[in-house]
């Protein structure tokens, strides 16, 4: 399926990456440079960030796999995500940017104290790589059978290395930049095959009609009707198992753990912005992550069954099939860079947002544990920089690991460690913004309270013949976390004066705007606008050589398309940056 074309491209799409990350690392002098861009990101900036850190290859192949399965019943975990930037509009976004941190342990450290900091800080460095890891070994199984003779571990080595160079160069500036020129990318990629999916069934109308009159039909519901010999709590992707993913995937997109985000905001009014970006970007990928599985399974289920010996695995080349099969000849590899672009996102988050938590919080405390000095800040900056090549090591690692698992699929394992792993300790990330008056101890409690349903049903499982749905196991985590938050709600009254002072003077900040001039100073809008702008345009120029290896009339206009698009977004932006550079002057 894949050509010697394809790899050429990609190698070239890497190579303007790492440009970008060592443009913006003239942006880098300081720690807050490097970890959260000096809190000087422009809102469309953010905004892309968060939401191509919530896309990748993963949403290609595991997503993409359930949605093949299931059809519109993982609708929820993207209804979710919307919800969450509206929620985030309206108060979280401000909430996280006015906490004025570094990263989210930093913010667990003045609400709830030093031992839930490091007991928290090291479940979510974990979650870091897991998901890091998960996001690499997905983009290896994309790109495998598109390039015969490269294992699927050449791969994973290849680009995450591609990807620590420029995290380590630029920091969470490289990390926005290329966020942003890669949602171009890929927005317009998902576009093209989405139409594509609607034209070749005969129009908007005729797909859904395909998809009534196809013996799947009943599995591609929103609801699927429960199974003989089945019940309302084990049937797989009914109201039960969207509601309960709903509330999991919602309860995800509004912690802290992905607030963090915000934090690089320049004021609490740019990150609501921000989050109203991401919410409409999230709203189309409604529609282009969704329509294509759906068309495979439809229209192209024995290409799809013929990928894999496996059936569980052979799903997951659905949205890969679809393209191969529907994209113009000699334009399949625009959409191997949508792929890398939405990939490499998650990956670069992964890796920036682990080198914080370990620098800023994970360090110092081993450091005086093990009774050393403190951290010169001096080399805050020298140290992020290798803690990232390291951990860059670690999601290589946890990568190829996943790539031993033959048979499990992907979608379904990922849906169990959200709700089992995941959602336990998220869950007292929401709950403090609004329930609090609690004791410090109110986050431990919760994370007993989910953990514990968790381990019980793991350990009958292993031990018994017992199975346990997802939707059995995530809403028993769930109102576990809940309840153990509430119960420390019980115990407000006894707790110090010094800690009501402390928990008091944590919310008034978290509500009092940012004065960014005094507490920011000069802002960076123009120079993040031109670079941006010169990169997309470049990008877009790269993107017209393949007018040459292409001849056909259709392949030349998805081209064009393309490119026109890449290419004017950054035109514009160019401009705008030079107007605001003349009147800076």
């Amino acid at each position: 399926m894949g050509s010697s074309l394809d790899l050429i491209i990609v190698g070239v799409y890497m190579a303007v990456l790492v440009l970008i990350g060592i443009a913006f690392g003239k942006l880098v002098k300081t720690g807050g440079d490097y970890f959260k861009a000096g809190a000087k990101g422009s809102w469309w900036m953010v905004g892309s960030s968060m939401f191509m850190s919530g896309i990748s290859a993963y949403t290609f192949v595991g997503n993409a796999a359930g949605i093949y399965k299931a059809g519109w019943s993982p609708f929820a975990i993207y209804l979710a995500n919307v919800s969450g930037f509206i929620l985030a509009a309206v108060f979280l976004g401000a909430w996280y940017r006015q906490m004025r941190v570094v990263t989210y342990a930093e913010v667990i450290k003045q609400r709830f104290g030093k031992t839930s900091e490091q007991i928290v800080a090291h479940l979510l460095v974990l979650n870091g790589f897991m998901w890091a890891g998960i996001g690499l070994y997905t983009l290896a199984v994309f790109i495998t059978p598109l390039v015969p003779g490269v294992p699927v571990q050449g791969l994973i080595i290849g680009v995450g290395m591609v990807v620590v160079v420029y995290c380590t160069v630029g920091g969470n500036w490289a990390v926005m930049a290329n966020d942003f020129v890669q949602g171009l990318v890929l927005i317009i990629v998902t576009i093209i095959v989405t139409v594509l999916c609607f034209m070749n069934a005969g129009g908007i109308g005729e797909f859904f009609s395909a998809i009534k009159s196809s013996s799947a039909a009943s599995d591609l519901k929103m609801i699927t009707p429960i199974p003989d010999g089945q019940t309302f709590w084990s049937a797989k992707y009914g109201l039960t198992w969207f509601m309960v993913a709903f509330v999991v995937q919602f309860f995800n997109q509004s912690s802290l753990f992905q607030g963090v985000r915000y934090f690089s905001a320049k004021d609490g009014r740019e990150a609501r912005k921000a989050s109203i970006f991401a919410g409409v970007m999230m709203l189309m990928g409604l529609v282009v992550f969704f329509v294509p599985p759906i068309y495979a399974r439809i229209f192209l289920e024995s290409e799809v069954m013929a990928m894999h010996e496996l059936p569980a695995k052979a799903v997951e080349y659905s949205y890969s099939v679809t393209s191969f099969q529907l994209l113009p000849k000699g334009t399949f590899s625009i959409m191997i860079v949508a792929i890398f672009a939405a990939a490499i996102s998650s990956l670069d988050t992964g890796l920036n947002r682990n080198a914080a938590l370990i620098i800023r919080d994970l360090l110092p405390a081993h450091r005086k544990l093990l009774k050393m000095k403190p951290i010169n800040p001096d080399r805050e900056l020298v140290l992020g920089k290798i803690t990232t090549v390291i951990a860059g090591g670690v999601v290589i690692g946890v990568a190829l690991i996943y790539s031993t698992i033959e048979s499990a699929s992907i979608f379904d394992v990922m849906l169990m460690v959200v709700a089992q792993l995941i959602a336990p300790q998220v869950t007292p990330l929401v709950l403090f913004l609004f329930i609090r008056k609690v004791p410090r101890w109110a986050i431990l409690s919760s994370l007993a309270g989910g953990y514990i349903p968790s381990l019980v049903f793991w350990a009958i499982s292993a031990n018994t013949d017992l199975v346990f749905s997802y939707q059995q196991k995530g809403l028993c985590v769930f109102i576990g976390g809940v309840v153990g938050f509430l119960i420390a709600r019980l115990f407000w009254n006894r707790v110090s004066d010094e800690e009501r002072e402390a928990t008091k003077t944590f919310y008034e900040r978290m509500e009092k705007p940012i004065d960014f001039e005094s507490e920011v100073g000069s802002n960076s809008d123009a120079f993040q606008l031109i670079m941006i702008g010169r990169f997309a345009l470049l990008l877009g120029g790269l993107f017209l050589l393949l007018l040459f290896p292409v001849h056909t009339v259709a392949g030349r206009w998805v081209i064009l398309t393309i490119s026109g698009f890449v290419g004017g977004i950054g035109l514009l932006m160019l401009l705008a940056g030079k107007r605001i550079q003349k009147k800076e002057s």
